[in-house]
């Protein structure tokens, strides 16, 4: 009888005060979240990447006929097969090698989203006949990738598929792929995709998938999302050069060695450019450039200031709406007491113990918070909640501002019993 009895006389006072502080609960996680994703986002691979440096390598060969006529020679291909492998195992430098390239896949299973000119200014094209292979393929997005651009960013699969990098030989007909986390309804492990590479026809088998939001950089474009890409692994043991194989190796070997270097913050363009020129000069192979400044640092630099300076702002806001909750729930706290004194003074005139009225106080203060408390419970075992820590932050939160309500109730009724409720005789 108690209890109906507060909450008639405060059950709008009490449902506005948990309605407050569930509100106020939902931003708070809404920023452990953000804070969450972005440590996890920073830690992962750019707060490493922070230390490094990044130099896009390319090659010189810019003219179609110059392109052509070397790799027409098996001796010059050589040169750029020993450059990309002394590169590739450089002490000090992390050659990190990819390219943006698409495969011509037979009786495609997915959407048109997967199409390589979806999402660009190019002209969607289906399923065409491939005039040089004469069967029906579909351009996918692909992505390839070495091992150093694997590790470096640090790419997780779901079910933690690897490839395998020692294993790996270009001139087997079959060889491992990864999907991106769209692929799964279209694909599943095992599956074999056919298609082509350069001309030549392969096997693709499905080893696994990438996990969801998967990004990389590349090209300037600070996350590249592979969700719809194909992951495809270059070699880390190059073939040799034959007149049989030149044609691919030739395409195959110069898409490889278009890519990024990596180097430790503390070494500049010159220690760079002196360990390029003595491989260089150790391999035969000149054709290649450093393109201007290291745009991955400048871009992270960016984004990491703009991060902390939103970090900045959301903790500032969360202040403020905490202290203007303080105020709101002090306000409240007055008002469900001034409702419920006269219970208070006829319950001290009729003699009860100070512990009695402590016991009536805590319970009319609680019970709204108990209530809210409970709503969360439920929710925590009905929904995944992805701040683990979050539910405890709730309980000590209304605990905190249950002891706070406590405290100032208990404040109002000492100074009314010393006064002896002056104000009702």
């Amino acid at each position: 009888m108690e209890l109906i009895y507060n909450l008639k006389k405060n059950g709008l006072l009490i449902l506005l005060k948990t309605t407050i502080l569930a509100v106020f609960f939902f931003l708070l996680y809404l920023f452990l979240l953000f804070a969450v994703n972005i440590n996890v986002e920073l830690t992962s691979n750019l707060e490493e990447s922070s230390n490094k440096k990044l130099f896009t390598l390319t090659d010189t060969l810019t003219e179609p006929d110059a392109f052509y006529h070397f790799r027409q020679s098996k001796t010059l291909l050589t040169t750029v097969k020993s450059f990309y492998e002394q590169l590739n195992t450089k002490e000090n430098l992390h050659f990190i090698s990819s390219f943006d390239q698409p495969l011509q896949i037979e009786d495609f299973k997915g959407d048109i989203e997967f199409n390589e000119a979806y999402g660009t200014d190019m002209e969607i094209i289906g399923n065409y006949i491939d005039p040089m292979t004469k069967k029906e393929v579909f351009d996918t997005k692909c992505f390839q990738v070495n091992k150093n651009f694997f590790d470096y960013y640090k790419l997780e699969t779901e079910n933690k598929a690897l490839f395998p990098w020692d294993d790996l030989d270009i001139e087997n007909h079959t060889l491992p792929i990864l999907l991106g986390s769209n692929y799964k309804k279209s694909y599943s492990v095992g599956e074999t995709m056919k298609g082509s590479l350069y001309l030549k026809s392969f096997d693709f088998k499905i080893i696994g998938f990438l996990k969801e939001n998967t990004s990389v950089f590349y090209k300037n474009d600070l996350n590249k999302y592979l969700d719809d890409y194909i992951i495809l692994p270059y070699p880390e043991k190059l073939s040799t050069v034959s007149k049989e194989n030149k044609e691919f190796v030739g395409m195959l070997y110069f898409a490889m060695l278009n890519g990024d270097i990596s180097i430790d913050q503390n070494k500049g363009l010159d220690y760079l450019t002196k360990q390029l020129s003595t491989i260089a000069n150790e391999t035969g192979f000149y054709d290649y450039t450093l393109l201007g400044v290291p745009t991955f640092t400048l871009q992270y630099n960016r984004m990491y200031e703009l991060i902390h300076y939103n970090r900045t702002l959301l903790i500032s806001l969360l202040l403020c709406i905490t202290i203007c909750l303080l105020a709101i729930v002090h306000f409240l706290t007055c008002r469900m007491y001034v409702h419920r004194r006269t219970r208070y003074y006829l319950s001290f005139a009729n003699g009860d113990s100070l512990k009695h009225l402590t016991t009536l106080l805590v319970l009319d203060v609680t019970v709204g918070n108990v209530l809210l408390l409970v709503v969360f419970i439920i929710t925590y075992f009905l929904s995944p909640i992805q701040v683990s820590t979050f539910f405890l932050i709730v309980v000590l939160g209304i605990a905190l501002f249950s002891i706070m309500d406590i405290g100032l109730m208990k404040q109002f009724l000492n100074k009314d019993i010393r006064s002896s409720f002056n104000d009702f005789y």
